[in-house]
């Protein structure tokens, strides 16, 4: 980053981006206390021994887990805390996990694989959450830090068993930004005098549309095609709409058949499209890209 450069979130935020349908497509997530720096790579650049870093980072490639590092200042652990989650789908139902391990490598000696399909390991305990993981890595993205941190304090105040800092989830032009499980639910644009009752929302089973960035399950048509028929039949709870069906269309575009709670369906087809000008995404880009937003087709 130059130093006269403007903060991404700040120029994100000046350009109006499109909040909606920008979470990372995750569905099975590694949680792991560590303390200390994490560097741009946390897993790889902490204080985790290197050689277990590398075997979970394998793992995870593997089995389609992503790892996250997750701290509290000041705690002084007895024993680093693990929560495992799959974040559910069209079949599967989410689920959380949490335990305690006193060795970060013995994780590698469970198989972690029954967790893709949302069942048990053999490790740790069903939570029902809400857990809450706010991105504060600074060194992957100053505005992870400066939006991040008040962010975390708030929250931490109020829900101070349930907040954690975590690595980089994705999105750093939406900071201040948080993942909130079992699942999987992104935010962004988060202010600390906000974001409270935003979790308390999520905590009864309702989405704050306004700071709503997607949920992880999906994919980002998917994620934007909910935004839409949200906005039009104003849903909020966290499981109104399932979607059941997906149909790429080419040139960006999909079409999506959504089933609501009562059993009715709606299809929705939106496509991608770029939009202004080319810019720095992220602080620590080194290349200009534009911007992209999705558009709602008539069906």
């Amino acid at each position: 980053m130059t130093a006269d450069r403007p903060r991404c979130s700040a120029e994100a935020l000046r350009r109006r981006d499109q909040l909606a349908a920008t979470a990372s497509h995750v569905r099975n997530w590694l949680m792991l206390e560590q303390p200390g720096a994490w560097g741009p790579d946390a897993l790889m650049q902490s204080r985790l021994p290197r050689r277990v870093a590398r075997a979970l980072h394998e793992l995870g490639h593997e089995l389609g887990i992503r790892v996250i590092l997750i701290r509290r200042h000041n705690r002084r652990p007895n024993g680093l805390n693990v929560f495992l989650a799959h974040t559910g789908g069209s079949r599967t139902r989410p689920l959380l996990l949490h335990g305690v391990v006193d060795d970060p490598a013995s994780l590698l000696e469970f198989d972690l694989s029954p967790l893709t399909a949302g069942r048990a390991v053999g490790f740790g305990s069903p939570l029902e959450g809400p857990l809450v993981l706010v991105c504060t890595n600074g060194r992957h993205d100053v505005c992870c830090a400066e939006r991040g941190r008040p962010l975390y304090r708030a929250l931490a105040e109020e829900f101070p068993e349930q907040t954690w800092e975590c690595s980089h989830i994705g999105g750093d032009r939406f900071a201040g930004n948080a993942v909130c499980f079992p699942h999987g639910v992104y935010f962004g644009w988060l202010e600390p005098q906000d974001a409270p009752g935003t979790i308390r929302r999520y905590a009864q089973g309702a989405i704050d549309v306004d700071h709503y960035r997607g949920r992880a399950s999906w994919s980002t048509d998917i994620q934007a095609a909910e935004h839409f028929l949200r906005s039009e039949l104003g849903l909020t709870g966290i499981d109104e709409l399932v979607p059941r069906r997906r149909i790429a269309l080419g040139d960006g575009g999909a079409e999506v058949l959504f089933e609501t709670r009562s059993g009715e369906g709606h299809v929705v087809v939106v496509r991608r499209v770029t939009a202004g000008e080319p810019a720095f995404l992220t602080c620590q880009a080194n290349t200009t890209a534009s911007p992209v937003r999705y558009e709602r087709i008539p069906s």
